[in-house]
């Protein structure tokens, strides 16, 4: 009989147990699994970051591409002339075959119902390089945006310097004197935003203009009047003089320039000096008697030769009503004010002049009218025919805060004229008063209107730095020499003194009004901007110089694209 081997079970039991330990074999397939799992995930990331990257730039220059071609948007919709900007600064942000993408033509066009609303859309792909093995030949990208500019409630303040250097063009080949050169640009701005303010007024809403010449003093005493009378003083002192006479010699009499009479042995004269008037005739905008002994018409002091004296003390009489009698103009001598000095870092409470929304409550508080008839040097200054009298100008009526048709606006701005010396400050604290929502004319100028806010602009137009005259010219503080109101005056101070200390005042006013709300641009027309006024704008963009005629109403337009809220809609 032939015994069976009987299996070892125990052999076979451990045979089984070692392989189940043994995994050299599945380590080689696992990884062989692993790095093609690997590969996926390391090429998707390299291919799929690049196509994110490019798609983010793609994306920046569109919102970029639209903002510029709503800017350059014109005549209320997408034209050529759009669809050339916005093509321009897209291939500039985003150039054919950036990052290795696949050429591609953007698309321009407006949204459906929105005519000037901006959009471009652009699709491209994205090239690969390890998904190549998965069959990936590339990865698509794309991009939309819009652009479109809401506009709320827009108050633009224009502070326009009119003194004597703006009779004269701007350069030897302009045709046109630098004033019709403003003119032009303000019609300009208004016709940019005509389309603007037809459609605000649809909405219920409305677009505003306020204009405020200026020279060395501004012509805003309609505007005060009108907000309350009791705004203005009563009683002003004015560097002056008074008619006198006295029993002396025919040779005394000489050497003050009066009028001598042998018989009574009489002369009268005038004598010059700081001399208070009761100013409430003279607020009413009637003619008001100045010349003569107590106001009389009838008094003559001088000499009637033209050759003699230079009119040092002229006749007044009625063949001569201009200096017999005089009707106020309407512009004003500012409030009370401090001497403060040229590196002041705040305005002095006291400075009542430089405090913008102030309501006046007593005289220091109130403005008083500027009477140039009667004011008088009390030496002889002899640039003029009067060579007492210092230089004078009142500039055009100031314009408050209105919506404006054009040829109102037309009829506006030919009344501008140049005349004066340049007090840079004196336009910028009367613009930020001009739409200020506090104040004296805060009535006119609420935050909200229809419900919705007010944005509020200041464009601030100069041909020239500033230019002061301390011993020769009567101002918004008098004739600073003689009425030290800003400056000690006298020989304690002097015109470099006089001027750094108004300059001072001026960034100081430009601070204020960023404060309150005004974005601020500033333009030099034909004239480089110092440091002072290049700080006065919102932002270093907002400053620049016009070398003409033709760049400054270039520039109006540009002010006006940019007033506009532009924003990125998707």
């Amino acid at each position: 009989m032939v015994r069976r081997a009987r299996p070892n079970i125990g052999r076979l039991s451990r045979l089984i147990a070692r392989l189940a330990r043994d995994r050299r074999g599945n380590v080689i397939m696992l990884s062989a699994f692993y790095i093609m799992v690997l590969l996926a995930v390391i090429g998707s990331g390299v291919d799929l970051g690049r196509a994110y990257a490019s798609r983010t730039r793609m994306q920046h220059a569109c919102d970029a591409a639209v903002l510029a071609g709503r800017r350059a948007m014109t005549a209320g919709s997408v034209d050529s002339a759009v669809t050339a900007e916005v093509t321009k600064f897209f291939n500039f942000n985003f150039p054919q075959r950036a990052f290795g993408t696949s050429a591609f033509t953007p698309t321009v066009s407006s949204a459906p119902g929105s005519a000037q609303t901006v959009v471009l859309t652009a699709a491209s792909t994205s090239p690969v390089t390890v998904m190549k093995i998965f069959g990936f030949s590339a990865l698509p990208i794309s991009v939309t945006c819009n652009a479109k500019q809401d506009f709320v409630n827009t108050d633009v303040v224009l502070v326009l310097d009119t003194t004597g250097s703006m009779k004269d063009p701007a350069t030897p080949s302009d045709t046109v004197s630098k004033i019709a050169g403003v003119r032009n640009a303000v019609l300009a701005l208004y016709d940019q935003l005509a389309p603007t303010q037809a459609a605000l007024q649809a909405a219920g809403m409305r677009l505003r203009y306020g204009i405020v010449p200026y020279s060395s003093t501004v012509n805003v005493g309609a505007a005060i009047m009108a907000a309350n009378p009791s705004y203005m003083a009563t009683q002003a002192t004015y560097q002056s003089r008074a008619q006198n006479w006295a029993y002396t010699s025919q040779y005394y009499c000489s050497y003050l320039s009066g009028t001598y009479d042998s018989p009574s042995g009489i002369c009268e004269y005038f004598s010059y000096g700081p001399r208070t008037y009761d100013v409430t005739q003279y607020l009413s905008g009637q003619p008001v008697r100045i010349a003569g002994r107590g106001g009389s018409g009838n008094a003559k002091v001088g000499t009637s030769d033209p050759n003699k004296s230079q009119g040092l003390t002229p006749i007044a009489d009625y063949w001569t009503p201009d200096r017999y009698s005089a009707a106020w103009a309407g512009c004003i001598e500012e409030r009370q004010t401090t001497r403060m000095s040229s590196t002041a870092t705040s305005i002095d409470p006291a400075a009542y002049d430089l405090d913008i929304d102030l309501i006046p409550y007593n005289d220091a508080t109130r403005w008083r009218p500027y009477w140039p008839e009667v004011e008088y040097l009390s030496y002889n200054w002899g640039i003029y025919t009067e060579v007492r009298k210092p230089q004078l100008a009142c500039p055009a009526q100031a314009a408050p805060m209105a919506t404006w048709s054009r040829d109102a606006l037309v009829t506006y701005v030919n009344t501008l004229t140049p005349d004066g010396g340049t007090y840079h400050d004196a336009g910028m604290r009367w613009g930020a008063r001009w739409a200020s929502s506090n104040g004296i004319f805060g009535a006119n100028n609420p935050q909200t209107y229809s419900g919705m806010p007010v944005k509020k602009f200041i464009i601030f137009m100069t041909d020239g730095l500033l230019d002061t005259g301390y011993s020769g010219y009567y101002s918004a503080y008098g004739v600073e020499d003689l009425d030290g109101r800003v400056t000690p005056g006298g020989n304690q101070s002097n015109k470099a003194d006089q001027m750094a200390r108004h300059q001072q005042r001026f960034n100081l006013l430009c601070a204020k009004a960023k404060t309150m709300g005004y974005s601020v641009w500033v333009i030099g027309f034909a004239q480089a901007l110092d440091t002072n006024l290049t700080n006065c704008a919102s932002s270093p963009s907002q400053a620049s110089t016009s070398a003409n005629s033709a760049a400054l109403v270039a520039k109006f337009v540009e002010i006006g694209k940019n007033i506009g809220a532009l924003r990125l809609t998707q």
